[in-house]
């Protein structure tokens, strides 16, 4: 309980100065409007699965969605959500408050075919009128076409003042009614902000136009004080509570990364580069990670190349962002790095698209994703912890232990990810596991492997896990195989082991059988002991799976 009173307390602490960053720009939080969704969705009655929530959407005629615009596991999880009710059996309409009532012939003849992607956003002026990343907002429309979903423009002007948006709400009602009456048998699933998913909002105004008997869902996310309670609980894992009578709140993303996403989104519309804001949400999230690691909200000393000590401000790295992964090769080459260690920064910018280089003490981004930005904020906290920040001559381990020195690199990045954002539960689509079905056969190629290639790393996974099992990792011949894989390959197996070992280590400090004292140890650990690779993933394996 202690550890999670911790945790909580480091991430309100950064949500607090997120908020006050945010809304000291947006005063839209002080609105009654606003209050009146904050105060009906501040208690749960149950938690409750996704298939209570989808169950719930199925048997409804309209199925209110709450979307938090500027995130990106929002739209994703209404995309999911479309797909389900198909899924189903269920004919839908989708109603979109992203675009205006009046731009519906500009999208009916996009859809069609009539013009390109870009002009139909000339037309619609998107960036001014939206301004939320299109890419994240695309899907609607491109994975609609087959089977048809019918997409509808719902919304209506002015956006910009909530002196404005109880009108809003009137109208969009009767744009709701009238496409209920044009598509009998039809469901409706409404994307629309969250704030207007209280009772008396939306679903009150479409209540009245529409005919008696109206079956609802409503499904909003991530509210900041639900998650808290259930973290206290050691339940933040669950998917989903019951709020009321068909309504629910889903979780995919922390409080840390959904304020994040709305200050990224109001640098953006600032002026402020994407490495500047990309930059602003590092420094948080290693704040977040040294705090809960140190127990100290004061300066943390590192000792640089220079062998004095330096505040891990002075020594933070800067974010070099570039389009391409090939650019980032010639800025390595300029710096003499190895071409192994420029083969395993391109991997891992593909799978990434951020990566610190601890030699050149540099983010770098290609695209910015805050899950992996977590993890990556880590692995710079685990190289200060180490005191090897910018130290281009990694120190000398044998081969063994350098293996394992990278798996619990691997393995503290995912520590560090779920301490930022503890909601990561999904195997990313590069991972190796991830390839494997429960017979353990490969059912799929890695991403630029063969299938060939791809049964190859996993005959190695499997005997790297029967080794485990046997608590023995003397080093065989195909453990000294492993070791000595084509860097790509042997990064798909570090990848695995340390994501496992990082999810098992999150749970044990969760769990309180492992104090962040010992935690943060683990950060500080450096393997150049002979032998003390392989013996501590083996302790920690053992314990772990005991637990």
């Amino acid at each position: 309980m202690k550890n999670i009173r911790q945790e909580i307390d480091a991430q309100k602490k950064i949500v607090s100065g997120l908020r006050e960053e945010i809304f000291g720009v947006d005063k839209t939080e002080s609105s009654e409007y606003i209050k009146r969704f904050t105060r009906e969705f501040s208690r749960y009655r149950k938690t409750c699965n996704l298939d209570d929530v989808l169950g719930s959407a199925l048997n409804s005629d309209i199925i209110y969605f709450g979307d938090y615009h500027p995130l990106k596991a929002s739209q994703e999880w209404a995309v999911f959500l479309l797909k389900s009710l198909l899924a189903g059996g269920a004919k839908v309409v989708l109603a979109l408050e992203m675009l205006y009532e009046y731009q519906q012939e500009s999208l009916d003849r996009w859809m069609k075919g009539s013009y390109g992607e870009e002009e139909f956003l000339r037309i619609i002026d998107y960036e001014s009128e939206w301004g939320f990343d299109w890419e994240n907002f695309r899907p609607f429309f491109m994975d609609m076409k087959e089977p048809l979903v019918p997409v509808f423009g719902i919304d209506y002007e002015p956006r910009d003042h909530l002196k404005f948006i109880g009108r809003r709400d009137r109208m969009m009602a009767r744009k709701i009614a009238s496409i209920r009456r044009f598509f009998p048998g039809y469901k409706i699933l409404v994307v629309i902000g969250e704030s207007h998913l209280a009772g008396s909002h939306l679903p009150r105004e479409v209540e009245q136009v529409c005919a008696p008997g109206l079956r609802t869902t409503t499904i909003v996310q991530n509210i900041d004080r639900l998650y808290w309670k259930l973290m206290l609980r050691s339940m933040e894992d669950i998917p989903a509570v019951s709020v009321g009578r068909g309504r629910f709140c889903i979780f995919n993303a922390s409080p840390v990364i959904k304020y994040q996403s709305y200050r990224a989104m109001l640098d953006l519309w600032s002026d402020k580069s994407v490495s500047e804001s990309a930059l602003s949400s590092l420094e948080e999230m290693v704040e977040n990670i040294l705090s809960l690691l140190t127990g100290s909200d004061t300066g943390f000393e590192v000792t640089g190349r220079e062998e004095v000590g330096q505040s891990i401000d002075d020594v933070f790295p800067e974010v070099h962002r570039r389009s391409t992964y090939s650019s980032f090769a010639c800025l390595l080459r300029s710096r003499q790095v190895t071409e192994e260690g420029i083969l395993a920064t391109s991997a891992n910018l593909r799978v990434r698209g951020l990566e610190y280089f601890p030699g050149l003490n540099i983010f770098l981004m290609v695209r910015f994703d805050q899950t992996c930005a977590a993890r990556e904020a880590a692995r710079f906290v685990l190289y200060a912890m180490r005191d090897e920040v910018g130290r281009r001559n990694r120190k000398e381990r044998r081969e063994d232990d350098r293996f394992y020195a990278y798996v619990f690199e691997e393995g503290l990045s995912w520590v560090g990810g779920l301490l930022v954002n503890p909601l990561i539960t999904s195997v990313p689509d590069d991972d190796l596991q991830g390839c494997i079905d429960a017979r353990g056969a490969v059912t799929r190629p890695v991403d630029g492997f063969s299938i060939i290639e791809t049964r190859r790393l996993a005959a190695y996974l499997k005997y790297h896990f029967k080794r485990e099992k046997g608590v023995s990792l003397r080093v065989t011949k195909k453990l000294r195989e492993i070791f000595r894989l084509d860097i790509r390959e042997r990064l798909l197996i570090i990848r695995v082991l340390g994501r496992i070992l990082g999810s098992n280590l999150y749970n044990a400090y969760h769990e309180g059988r492992i104090s962040r004292e010992e935690l943060a140890g683990l950060f500080r650990t450096d393997f150049c002991e002979p032998g003390s690779g392989s013996r501590l993933y083996l302790e920690y394996i053992k314990r772990l799976s005991s637990g």
